[in-house]
């Protein structure tokens, strides 16, 4: 039999996954399409792109509305003109690159989409899309390989998300993960004054659903029980902790399988200072609260998923936001994530990111000695501890600078350290009455020649 390699499957929502790789879901792809077929051949094909490359599932986004759900939507919800300027000329969409300087390099992008409309007409317009776009992913794709269907639904009508997860199932997809995090709607009037007054305009509502716990509860509960397939909740990054846990365990208590963390966040493009403050946005006239999205939000992805693991247990985990590495894709896991979903890194780095990942991934299993990747999740919430119970060897530990890779540029000592000095001929030197060993300098160091080491006749730890 010949070998196939490490194993990297895992169970996720009660399926079992090929592998954790897969894209967030970006909902239509960018650009025109003449005809639904055409939007149907180009972009299966791009999903596919994904899959040849190693994606482990494919997720797609998608809402569907029935007409009877339609008039309770118009019962309940405040009336306003947005959804009339469909057929504005103004409707378009942009994205701005988020450049970074030394140390920091591309950090994401802005993105938006003008005007913002999701509602039941786009529902109902696009009924026939989906089912062409489900149709033709079931032919292409390996049959190993799930299908998850992002959901989206009109304002706080549970009703409206109910309609798409039993149509989406009846079309054959695996899993449901209803979008509670989407930034987008954010900059439309009219949004933010429905959430404060709990009156909600009939589009869809995002992330202003998924920092509401009741409506969490309330639409994935309704959802949950009404198809079979495995359901889940997308949440937003502007939740944040510690409300992030109340989210999850309300989605726990409404029979929710997995929450993914999370989705894009808020964002506003900064102005240009050498024009009067005018908006860099090219060939726009105003800048709105937008979505944004870069290697940033690993920080509050990382937060937020070993929190959930730690304090929610029951629920398996999907990891997105600022994943643009391989071993981005293995700290999540470790933190507790089953599943990761890069989507700016594919936006910046193409389909090598799913590649690298995957090669990255099986050298990673057989070198560090485990049977499975399935192993490795949650596998660092042990070392998990409150600062309290932390020893940090305080006094026996000193900074230490590596003579080869200093280059004397004086910004360690340019800087708040207490405990460095420099000496003839611009030597860098450490007081050893005064460094805690913190590694504070070692963040002003370009040439890593800075590092944190014991004190002399200070034994190795034996922590673990």
């Amino acid at each position: 039999m010949p070998d196939k390699g490490p194993d990297l499957s895992v169970k996720f929502g009660g399926l079992t996954f090929p592998n954790p790789i897969g894209v967030g879901a970006i909902g239509e792809h960018w650009g025109h399409s003449n005809s639904t077929q055409e939007y149907v051949d180009i972009n299966s094909d791009i999903f596919m792109k994904h899959v040849k490359a190693g994606a482990g599932y494919i997720i797609m986004a998608g809402t569907y509305v029935t007409p009877e759900t339609e008039r309770l939507i118009q019962e309940r919800c405040q009336t306003i003109e947005v959804p009339f300027r469909r057929k504005s000329k103004k409707v378009g969409h942009r994205m701005l690159k988020i450049p970074g300087k030394d140390p920091y390099g591309t950090e994401g992008f802005y993105f938006v989409p003008s005007p913002f409309l999701l509602d039941a007409g786009f529902g109902k317009f696009n009924k026939d899309r989906f089912a062409f776009m489900i149709e033709a992913l079931q032919k292409k794709k390996p049959k190993e390989v799930p299908l998850v269907l992002n959901l989206g639904g009109i304002a706080n009508i549970a009703e409206t998300w109910v309609d798409g997860a039993k149509r989406f199932e009846e079309l054959g997809v695996d899993m449901i993960e209803i979008n509670l995090g989407c930034p987008l709607p954010s900059g439309l009037d009219g949004t933010l004054q429905g959430y404060f007054q709990d009156k909600y305009t009939p589009l869809y509502q995002g992330l202003l659903m998924g920092d509401n716990e009741k409506y969490v509860y309330e639409i994935t509960k309704a959802v949950v029980d009404a198809v079979k397939i495995p359901v889940g909740v997308k949440l937003t990054p502007e939740t944040g902790y510690p409300r992030i846990i109340t989210m999850a365990q309300a989605a726990r208590s409404a029979g929710a399988k997995f929450v993914q963390m999370f989705n894009a966040a808020v964002g506003m493009a900064p102005p240009d200072i050498y024009n009067g403050g005018k908006p860099q946005w090219p060939y726009m006239d105003g800048s709105p609260f937008c979505m944004v999205s870069g290697s940033f939000l690993r920080v509050p992805c990382y937060k937020d998923v070993a929190a959930v693991k730690r304090y929610v247990p029951g629920l398996d985990i999907a990891a997105a936001g600022g994943l643009v590495e391989p071993e981005h894709f293995i700290e999540a896991m470790m933190l507790g994530a089953s599943l990761v979903q890069p989507c700016t890194g594919i936006i910046e780095q193409g389909n090598g990111l799913i590649r690298r990942g995957i090669s990255f991934m099986k050298k990673f299993v057989k070198e560090q000695g485990y049977n499975s990747l399935q192993e490795i999740v949650g596998i660092s919430q042990q070392y998990i501890k409150y600062n309290q119970d932390l020893d940090m060897m305080a006094g026996k530990t000193i900074i230490n600078i590596d003579r080869e890779k200093c280059i004397r540029c004086q910004r360690c000592v340019d800087n708040v350290c207490q405990a460095l000095y420099t000496v003839e001929g611009g030597h860098i030197e450490v007081d050893p009455h005064r460094c805690v060993g913190c590694g504070g300098c070692t963040l002003a160091c370009r040439n890593d020649a800075l590092k944190v080491v014991l004190r002399e006749g200070v034994s190795e730890p034996n922590f673990f």
